[in-house]
């Protein structure tokens, strides 16, 4: 493992509370080889814009975004390998599969702008990323380690949560508590659509299983996404299908349930 080159900086200003970092990938460009069996244009940074925000961070093609204090320490690193730390001093860690036909990133502001590329990775195509962030006295601090990975890519992963994925019921908000979570669910159907189990996610996204079904309720009751089988528990098997999610104000949010179920 080597490290190839980073990029810091000390004083970033998160616009909307959102960290970005942005490579580059064709609109419409569909996968090939490995990544055959994804739906890239479901995978680009607009797709779910009008979406929740995970807690963390998720990424796609040609985008990253965190969920971001306004002010940040930000720094960018990238390897030729897995570069092997642990989450020993960081408060949220997540890993997510990210790619670049550029093999080069730049950190941004949520509306963009042309600021310069920042970071040259290994080569273009599928990487790794880590995402590591603590809260600090005035901000966040963040870093993020980018390296080239093969073969089909590997879901997302949290391996270090700071709070519970979801939050405390609040009256007149529905189900919006449980937005960031799904969200993460949605990430790792995107980048691993097929079976899964409520188990396994839940494992995955250092959740429970309960909070992996009325996330999918959430998901599907938008149209984001579409559940198959019959969840007759945590370790019953469920196919996850993305799906472009339907545009405001095309009708009420459903209330039934969305798919068949025998778990309580």
């Amino acid at each position: 493992m080597t490290l190839l080159g980073t990029y810091e900086d000390g004083d970033y200003r998160a616009e909307f509370g959102t960290l970005a970092v942005r490579g580059f990938w064709p609109a419409g460009v569909g996968g090939t080889g490995e990544l055959r069996h994804l739906n890239l244009p479901l995978l680009a940074e607009d797709a779910f814009a009008a979406g929740a925000r995970s807690d963390v961070a998720r990424a796609g093609a040609g985008w990253v975004l965190g969920t971001a204090a306004a002010h940040a320490h930000v720094r960018l690193e990238a390897y030729d390998a897995a570069p092997g730390r642990g989450a020993a001093g960081w408060n949220d860690v997540v890993e997510t599969p990210f790619l670049t036909s550029r093999g080069e990133i730049r950190l941004t502001r949520a509306r963009g702008g042309d600021s310069p590329w920042n970071l040259k990775l290994a080569r273009p195509g599928l990487h790794r990323l880590c995402v590591l962030r603590r809260r600090t006295s005035d901000g966040h601090r963040w870093l993020l380690q980018f390296w080239p990975v093969s073969g089909s890519p590997e879901a997302p992963r949290f391996l270090a949560r700071s709070r519970p994925a979801v939050g405390t019921d609040r009256p007149g908000h529905g189900d919006k508590r449980f937005g960031p979570l799904a969200m993460d669910v949605l990430s790792v159907a995107l980048w691993s659509p097929g079976r899964h189990t409520r188990a396994a996610l839940a494992e995955r996204l250092l959740a429970t299983p309960e909070q992996i079904r009325e996330a999918l309720r959430y998901l599907t009751r938008r149209g984001m996404l579409r559940v198959g089988g019959v969840d007759a528990g945590p370790a019953s098997t469920i196919a996850l299908v993305p799906e472009r999610p339907r545009p405001p104000n095309a009708g009420a949010v459903s209330v039934a349930l969305p798919w068949r179920t025998a778990a309580r």
